[in-house]
């Protein structure tokens, strides 16, 4: 048996034509069923392409573009799921995703070229529309300066338009009571000039003359801060203030709530849309609470006391994320039963589940077994100062049994996946970092999906079956920069030795069953002088695994080999795009070896589990795909 992996070195790309089109698509499909294997894309809105008439300079998972051309791409590779960025409203001056201003959607996934179609009746005008794609100054990367001001221009004349119709009427009195908060926050960052809520001052908006008259018995000092603490206090001034701000600044308030009416519409085409193709949309939730959570509940968050992790191999001093966390009395009564902050939690992960027909990725889901505190005065995180609340901190908030460590779990977020007819399998469960005893026993007890990452040396063969098996994720650099450092070890004994680990584990792991020794000496000898056969062999363990269910980063379905995130900094994140001609693209990286061939890789797997045997003619038609792919 000689191991022979596909050369993927030719020096041109072609798309298959419809009639290999058709073998290829239907071999996958077969394989992946063999396997036991649902695989998805990760792909942020903004990086989703759009065509040079529509671009607007930030994808959409809503857009025409994703409909018409991207889903039917990925159903044809035998994608099942979209994994999207958490979708809750960016702040003004932030291009994170993770750590939105508040629950509601984020702006920037509207298909403005809807807006400007009969389909919304015209509601922005072919000429905005067309001055924003004209004078769109990158058609590449995101460039979110130039969004948020056209977007603004935009919508405003949008709204314009529509703010006296029938729909958004009878949407804003039938919503109204989701989008107040936020939109009450909006319009006070604006007054006070930034969106920081602890230091509003009401001093600030109102002339002394004005304070006494709005209260001349209790005077200035009364009203201070008045907004820091409008819905945490149900005073009359509480109530007064927000009527006058709806009052003052009616055009932005209904602004706000117009903007989330075409998102819930849009979000709604999107799940019926999933229905149709087979690709669902995979919701992400932050383990930040938002500003606004922050904000309207802050009497019953724990006092300078933050969520981050502890020092580890990542990060030497830990990780300040900066996020409050909520009072553990304030997430369940004395009796078990959910308090006002179990309440909140409950409601915000209800709309996560109704959003998202594909269930949703938990963001650090150690911070709902057993959050990682520390004090935010401290310089530096000690013993004395941090810890892990549950079972690090002494006293009442002390667990000791599995049950309740997994409280906010089984209390909260699987009986919310429940009630939108999801089970534990749509529920992904980010647990990378200093996983603990308690941790790891929650996770094992009730079945659910971890994650499994290649490039952090996880081995394929040893990932869970119950567990989500990945190359790398959003934070992570292309595997194609992980494979450059991986091979340049130079005179680093540590580096060197961790290659030699790793190609001789991933030979072992995907080479095909009954490999004679020699055979396999002669496939690791390759896998360390070719960088591409360790590429495609690396996709390749990610199918040979017990994982049942595989996530690619776009950036490496694509093999764009440029880093998407880099924890720890601001500039250039965020931004990377496919572009218009993505489905060229993918065959060109792919014919070069840069972007998984999944027709050799499928076989390959099912070569290395011996599911070959009696399967000849799968076999034929996935070695004939692989070959028309890798030219």
């Amino acid at each position: 048996m000689r191991i022979q992996p596909i050369d993927n070195s030719t020096a041109f790309a072609r798309k298959p034509n419809a009639k290999e089109m058709q073998v290829y698509t239907s071999s996958v499909n077969k394989g992946l069923e063999l396997l036991g294997k649902q695989v998805d894309v990760i792909l942020h809105n903004s990086s989703a392409p759009a065509i040079s008439a529509e671009n607007t300079g930030i994808g959409s998972l809503f857009s025409r573009t994703t409909i018409t051309k991207l889903f039917p791409f990925l159903k044809a590779h035998g994608i099942k799921g979209i994994q999207q960025e958490p979708n809750g409203l960016r702040k003004v001056l932030d291009n994170s995703p993770y750590a939105p201003e508040s629950n509601a959607k984020n702006i920037f996934m509207i298909p403005l070229e809807k807006l400007a179609s009969e389909e919304y009746g015209n509601i922005l005008s072919k000429q905005t529309f067309d001055l924003i794609v004209n004078n769109n100054p990158s058609k590449g990367e995101v460039n979110y300066p130039y969004i948020r001001t056209m977007y603004e221009v935009a919508l405003r004349e949008a709204f314009g338009n529509a703010k006296n119709s029938k729909e958004f009427l009878e949407f804003k009195s039938a919503r109204e009571a989701d989008f107040e908060q936020g939109a009450i926050y909006r319009i006070l960052s604006k007054i006070h000039g930034n969106d920081n809520f602890t230091i509003w001052s009401n001093n600030d908006t109102y002339t002394e003359k004005e304070l006494r008259i709005i209260d001349n018995k209790t005077g200035i000092k009364s009203w201070d801060k008045l907004d820091r603490n409008l819905y945490s206090s149900n005073s009359p001034k509480a109530q007064a203030r927000i009527a006058e701000l709806k009052e003052k600044y009616a055009d932005d308030y209904d602004y706000y709530i117009f903007q989330q009416m075409i998102l819930e519409k849009e979000n709604d085409k999107s799940n019926k849309l999933a229905q149709e193709t087979g690709i669902k949309i995979i919701g992400d939730s932050p383990v930040a609470s938002t500003d606004v959570e922050n904000w309207v509940n802050k009497n019953l968050f724990m006092k300078d006391l933050s969520i981050g992790c502890p020092p580890d191999y990542f990060s030497k001093s830990g990780q300040r994320w900066g996020f409050p966390y909520y009072n553990p009395k304030e997430i369940f009564n004395a009796d078990g039963s959910l308090g006002r902050a179990g309440e909140a939690l409950k409601k915000k992960y209800e709309e996560y589940f109704a959003s998202f027909p594909g269930g949703i990725r938990i963001d650090h889901v150690i911070g709902l077994i057993d959050p990682f505190l520390y004090t935010n005065s401290s310089k530096k995180m000690t013993n004395a100062n941090s810890g892990r609340i549950y079972s690090q901190f002494t006293g009442e908030f002390k667990k000791n049994t599995d049950e309740d460590y997994a409280a906010l779990l089984t209390k909260i977020i699987i009986p919310a996946a429940a009630k939108y007819g999801h089970d534990i399998s749509s529920i992904i469960c980010e647990d990378l970092g200093d996983r603990n005893i308690p941790t790891e026993r929650v996770m094992k007890k009730l079945n659910l999906s971890g994650i499994s990452v290649t490039q952090f040396d996880h081995r394929g063969a040893k990932a869970p079956e119950r567990n989500l098996i990945m190359l790398g994720s959003h934070d992570n650099a292309s595997f194609i920069e992980f494979v450059q450092d991986l091979f340049n070890f130079g005179d680093n004994a540590d580096k060197k030795a961790r290659f030699l680990k790793k190609t001789k584990l991933l030979a072992e792991d995907t080479a095909p069953k009954g490999a004679a020794k020699e055979e396999l000496k002669q496939y690791l000898k390759e896998l360390r002088s070719d960088k591409l056969k360790f590429i495609a062999a690396s996709f390749t363990e990610l199918f040979t695994s017990p994982a049942k269910r595989v996530q690619i980063f776009f950036a490496d379905f694509w093999g764009l080999g440029k880093t998407y995130n880099r924890p720890g900094t601001t500039q250039g994140n965020w931004a990377l795009r496919l572009s218009e001609d993505f489905e060229d693209d993918y065959y060109k990286a792919a014919s070069e070896g840069k972007a998984p061939n999944f027709a050799s890789t499928i076989a390959a797997a099912l070569r290395q589990r011996g599911l070959d045997k009696g399967n000849e003619a799968l076999m034929k038609d996935l070695d004939n795909s692989a070959r028309i792919i890798a030219e």
